[in-house]
């Protein structure tokens, strides 16, 4: 299965970007990222049985060794995504897809209207066009100006590659289930750190088992996004 190209809307002022993926696509990563940002340094225990009906447990520190693109200490300075309302939640989604949009999409000619709109990445440079000037004029300079200051022709398109389509049910249980397995939540009245079977319930599974399961694949998805890749639920 393939994402096909698509052209959204990126700010106000109806400036066009082709990028690959979709709005939620890049909001699910900025989700999970924020969850791998708030547990740097934090141990995740994986529990897991022998052939001998043994439980055993093994621990994977989260170290965050990629998107080097990506300021990671904004992100961390943010409130921690346990303590965030959705209101919250939806305006750093809101602003991390602004101000990173081109890190997910081909890159396409950009309409400056002010300094801060510059995007800092060497896959860019800038130039100042006068308005009267005509397209075959503009082509033929900016050729000019690419020869003189020496600037290559670069191979360079996505910086943020997917491992595979995003599943947006799959990743919104997935945080379910990881939040109600880490913060309280009001169950029948009172504030309490639910059990796997009360989870289920609120999350639309049919046991407990497949609390288990999804928890176990959330954790995966953790380390894996520490490592640059997203979104894989299995080690």
């Amino acid at each position: 299965m393939s994402i096909k190209s698509r052209t959204i809307k990126v700010n106000k002022d109806k400036s066009l970007s082709k990028i690959q993926y979709g709005k939620k696509d890049i909001w699910w990563f900025f989700q999970w990222l924020k969850v791998c940002v708030d547990l740097e340094g934090s141990s995740i225990e994986f529990n897991q049985a022998n052939k001998n009906r043994q439980k055993s447990s093994t621990k994977h520190k989260i170290k965050i060794t990629g998107w080097k693109e990506i300021d990671l200490k904004e992100i961390k300075s943010m409130k921690h995504h346990l303590k965030m309302s959705d209101k919250e939640m939806f305006n750093y989604l809101n602003k991390m897809f602004n101000k990173y949009i081109h890190l997910f999409g081909d890159f396409t000619i950009k309409y400056i209207k002010s300094s801060k709109d510059l995007v800092q990445d060497d896959n860019y440079f800038t130039v100042q066009i006068p308005i009267s000037k005509n397209r075959a004029e503009i082509d033929i300079e900016l050729d000019k100006l690419k020869q003189i200051h020496k600037i290559p022709k670069s191979e360079k398109s996505r910086a943020v590659t997917f491992y595979r389509p995003i599943k947006h049910k799959e990743m919104s249980t997935l945080y379910k289930v990881w939040l109600r397995k880490n913060k309280d939540f009001s169950w029948q009245g009172k504030s309490k750190r639910l059990n796997n079977s009360e989870i289920a319930k609120q999350v639309g599974y049919k046991g407990f088992r497949q609390v288990q399961l999804a928890y176990v694949s959330a954790k995966n998805l953790i380390v894996n996004i520490s490592n640059e890749v997203f979104p894989k639920n299995t080690l």
